[in-house]
Order: structure tokens, then sequence, then C-alpha cells
């Protein structure tokens, strides 16, 4: 039985979550580092990472409450949803982004969340899927 792919993140953009007001990590490798100094939103990276997960694997309540809900987690005086934007490569020959995004402060507010749509590529094999949640 051939071993399942493991996937290989590829590329991360942020938009206003917690300190993060516009991030974008190209060209990811598999061993990255992330240098810099104390206060520099380090961790906040790696939360984003965390927060995704536990979305996925618990529910975004549980990680939307953990963080203290809308308020603590869109970066203060930034206009806009949160957002992130997750590229990543299951075999070499496809690729696929993971677009989340929050409309407003109340977690599913005011019906359900836009309908999937998927966006043109590039590339040949390459997919990119929005996904929209919060």
């Amino acid at each position: 039985m051939p071993k399942p792919a493991i996937p290989h993140i590829e590329q991360l953009r942020v938009r206003n979550y917690r300190a993060l007001k516009d991030l974008e990590l190209k060209s990811i490798t598999p061993l990255t580092v992330v240098l810099g100094p104390n206060g520099s939103e380090k961790s906040t990276i790696f939360d984003v990472f965390a927060f995704l997960a536990e979305c996925f694997q618990f529910g975004l309540r549980r990680a939307w409450d953990r963080r203290g809900r809308f308020r603590e987690l869109r970066t203060r005086g930034a206009e806009g949803p949160i957002s992130f934007e997750l590229k990543f490569r299951e075999k070499p020959i496809r690729a696929y982004s993971l677009i989340r995004e929050r409309a407003n402060g109340v977690v599913g507010g005011g019906g359900p969340p836009p309908t999937p749509q998927k966006k043109k590529t590039k590339k040949m094999g390459e997919k990119k899927m929005g996904v929209y949640f919060f």
C-alpha cells in the first residue's frame, strides 16, 4: 500500500489577524526559520497555524473563543475581514490554496457563508479553492 502524500505548505498570506496586518510568506521550504527581535510577531505566525488546525479539529467556535473572539483577533484599527490564504501541494502535480475570510464581527452573522468559488490559475495542474468561514 503506498504512503499517503504529506502536504507541503508553499505560501501563506494573512490579513488583519492580530498584529499581522498584511503578511505574505512565499516559497516556504520544509525547514523555514523565522528570526526577529522580541515583539516582532514571530509567535503570531505560528498561532495562525494553530488557529487553523484548531478550527478544523474542534470547530471555529472553540478556536474563536480561546483567542478572545473578533475584538482580539482582528488587527486593531484595521478595516476589512480577517483572511488567511494557504497554498499547499499534496503531490508535485497538484497545488491548492485555501482561502479563509471573515466578513463581519459575528460568527455566522447574517446567514450561510458564501458558496466556495474556484479561482483561475496560471499553471497547469494547480488549483485554488475559495472556502469562507466565520
